[in-house]
């Protein structure tokens, strides 16, 4: 399963992928298992973001949301 979303401020797509019940990120154009696995709190490391097909599309987005308040105020 896939979601993709445009990031102003990257300037070009995002895509999160869900593979079991890890979801992945492609922050440096890997994309599926390539990709940066998200963690807790916006992170890239750490204790990692579980999640069903149900609630994927919200969990990518609150993660989005918490990583770019990280990485703006850091």
């Amino acid at each position: 399963m896939k979601y993709i979303m445009y990031s102003r401020k990257l300037k070009r797509d995002v895509e999160f992928s869900l593979h079991g019940h890890y979801v992945y990120v492609d922050l440096n154009d890997l994309e599926g298992t390539l990709g940066n696995q998200i963690c807790d709190g916006g992170y890239l490391m750490g204790s990692t973001v579980r999640t069903t097909e149900q609630w994927f599309v919200t969990t990518c987005k609150r993660w989005w949301k918490l990583y770019l308040r990280r990485i703006i105020w850091n």
